[in-house]
């Protein structure tokens, strides 16, 4: 991938990428992989023995709390200072998921989006935010090497929501207003608060890549979950676009967003299914052979648009779990199927000209699949019965038998590190031995 030529300010191009240092995406343009992996998870990363890129893991707790990252560890700010030496002591490019607004305080309002919106706007409470993010870049700007920082998945989307014809500077936010030296100046406007997190970064951290984050739902219509055949797919996706240009993909101040994240799903579709959270006009489950909707083909297409109009790679991130291979997917707490990570396996390449860079595999909620033994149970296989599910297409399907203690029964673990063995989607092996 070659650095991005983005114009900014009065039409001079401004460098992002492999120039600035911070290109997370190898030369080869190789889709790579990563988990959710939290420091006591690292052994069981490093065990696996497959060269996983990355590893992520959440900032969150609220930023005038006392329960946020920055006391996790002492002193304070230690937690992600150790996480980022551990991912790199290991080969691993530390990821995080900086997901604090929403915990703050206040938080007036009924709903995360009025969280977000009340917080975003008060002085006090972004004082302490950019404060915050300020502290996270001197730490990783000290750490000298590529940090990535997605920044408050779900909040782009619900000021989306907000936004007069999906222009970010519609949007009220306290920025110069918060009183932060750093950030005089600039409007009190979302914007103005993009380019705030942007000015920061270049300040204090050049290294990191900065993630801006594309709902897949802001639009009022859910393409992951749209079982319309005649949507519009691209211009749900170009309408996505518009937004995040205006946010600061090309109207960054001084620089610009070097990611487009995005997430499937914060459940596997069998955990939706077993809520009664599944009908023919509503459904978690896309369809692996692209005739109905949700489907693949579907989703590959939006992402395809989203990457050609923002010009950046793309990184699908909390991606679900679940398998329909092994036996030990019973659709029970821990076990529950989903289709995605097979699919993706299977369609290594489709992804890659689609524009994703990175996969991040994680569990989004308490009782889904996980990589490792969660639940621990050891080693399941469900008495040798398959397991049928027919809304996700799985007639007793998932009959291989498991020699992992994984919750997945070992699915990840072998056909990623199938894949960076051969480069090439290669289906797991029964046969492999722990």
């Amino acid at each position: 991938m070659v650095a991005l030529l983005v114009a900014v300010g009065c039409g001079q191009p401004q460098l992002t990428g492999r120039e600035s240092g911070r290109s997370p995406v190898p030369a080869a343009g190789r889709l790579e992989f990563g988990l959710a992996n939290k420091p006591s998870e690292l052994t069981w990363m490093v065990r696996s023995q497959v060269p996983w890129k990355y590893r992520y893991q959440y900032l969150s707790g609220g930023v005038n709390t006392g329960r946020d990252w920055i006391g996790w560890n002492a002193p304070e700010g230690d937690f992600a200072r150790n996480y980022m030496t551990a991912s790199g002591n290991a080969g691993y490019i530390p990821v995080f998921t900086y997901y604090e607004l929403a915990q703050s305080k206040p938080g007036n309002g009924a709903t995360e989006a009025d969280h977000d919106y009340s917080n975003s706007n008060n002085p006090t409470t972004m004082r302490a935010y950019y404060a915050n993010f300020k502290l996270l870049m001197q730490i990783a700007g000290d750490y000298g090497s590529l940090v990535v920082v997605q920044v408050e998945p779900d909040f782009w989307g619900y000021m989306e929501e907000r936004a007069r014809g999906r222009d970010a500077s519609t949007v009220a936010a306290s920025v110069s207003s918060s009183g932060l030296a750093d950030l005089s100046g600039l409007p009190d406007t979302l914007q103005g608060f993009s380019q705030a997190l942007l000015h920061l970064r270049d300040l204090y951290a050049p290294k990191v890549a900065l993630g801006i984050h594309a709902s897949m739902w802001a639009t009022g219509v859910d393409v992951a979950t749209d079982t319309n055949a005649n949507l519009d797919v691209v211009g749900q996706a170009d309408a996505v676009s518009n937004f995040l240009d205006s946010a600061g993909i090309s109207n960054g101040r001084h620089s610009t967003w070097d990611l487009v994240f995005h997430d499937l799903d914060d459940h596997d579709a069998g955990w939706w299914e077993a809520q009664g959270l599944n009908t023919a006009q509503f459904t978690h489950w896309w369809d692996p052979t692209n005739h109905s909707y949700p489907n693949f083909s579907r989703y590959l297409a939006w992402i395809a648009e989203l990457g050609a109009r923002t010009h950046r790679p793309q990184v699908a991130w909390q991606v679900p779990i679940g398998n329909e291979y092994f036996l030990t997917e019973n659709n029970t707490c821990g076990h529950f199927q989903d289709n995605v990570a097979q699919y993706f396996l299977a369609h290594v390449a489709d992804l890659r000209r689609a524009g994703i860079a990175a996969v991040l595999f994680g569990s989004g909620n308490e009782c889904q699949t996980n990589y490792v033994d969660d639940q621990n149970d050891g080693i399941t296989n469900n008495g040798g019965r398959p397991t049928t599910d027919r809304a996700g297409l799985c007639n007793a399907c998932n009959t291989h038998p498991s020699l992992w203690p994984d919750d997945d029964g070992g699915y990840l673990r072998t056909v990623v590190g199938n894949y960076y063995s051969s480069s090439g989607a290669i289906g797991p092996s029964p046969s492999a031995r722990p």
